[in-house]
């Protein structure tokens, strides 16, 4: 069974694996080379055996400690993995946060990538849905859809053929579970991804027209979809 991390939890690892982990590790490990390490390579006496052994047994016994808590980490460490400017604010590093480019973040809104967000079921919580749209016809390599007055063309490869006569956009909601992950730096997902166009056996074959083809948009977002078209 999965184990989600919760907000708490999250900002807990942020902090472990950015903030106490290498604090602890720079700490430690200056001690036990000034204190332990070099003394007891440069003078064999008690004094230096006995620090060598203090400080070994301190560094050691915190790796160890670490190792078994990090054990715990899984489901963060994977998730983790997956943050890109599509659903955080900033990247957590050590002993800093990288915030993003405004810009970038703002380019990463109308990119309708569903396997991101797919990766992250502690944040998200992964909804279908679906909505009829107009199909205008193809060509050799395109399909061409309107909705809400906006004439859209796809790629044949993003489309699937379907029985009846209606065509639909289908693709996912990702909705945010918990909204103090928003206080994390994650964002709130609030348009539908589009990941596929299903068009209708019924027309399939429909030929567009030269004037649609000649005169169709590229939007960032319609009716609440980021459609993803081609340019």
């Amino acid at each position: 069974m999965m184990l989600l991390v919760s907000p708490e939890q999250w900002a807990n690892w942020d902090k472990w694996f950015n903030y106490t982990l290498p604090g602890y590790i720079l700490i430690l490990g200056t001690i036990f080379l000034f204190v332990g390490l070099i003394p007891f390579l440069c003078v064999h006496n008690k004094i230096t055996y006995t620090l060598f052994g203090v400080t070994t047994v301190f560094l050691v016994t915190f790796l160890g400690i670490a190792y078994f808590k990090n054990k715990e980490s899984t489901e963060y460490v994977k998730e983790n993995h997956y943050l890109t400017p599509m659903v955080r604010e900033y990247d957590a590093q050590i002993f800093s946060n990288k915030y993003y480019d405004p810009e970038e973040i703002e380019a990463f809104k109308y990119v309708a990538d569903i396997q991101t967000p797919s990766h992250l079921p502690s944040i998200y919580k992964k909804m279908p849905v679906k909505q009829e749209v107009t199909y205008l016809g193809k060509n050799d390599y395109y399909a061409f859809i309107e909705l809400n007055n906006v004439v859209m063309k796809f790629s044949l490869a993003d489309c699937k053929k379907i029985p009846g006569n209606k065509a639909y956009f289908t693709g996912y909601h990702f909705k945010i579970k918990n909204r103090k992950f928003l206080k994390l730096g994650f964002i709130d997902l609030k348009h539908n991804l589009r990941e596929k166009v299903e068009l209708p056996a019924n027309s399939y074959n429909k030929q567009v027209s030269s004037n649609i083809e000649e005169n169709y948009n590229h939007p960032g977002l319609v009716a609440n979809w980021i459609p993803d078209s081609e340019k």
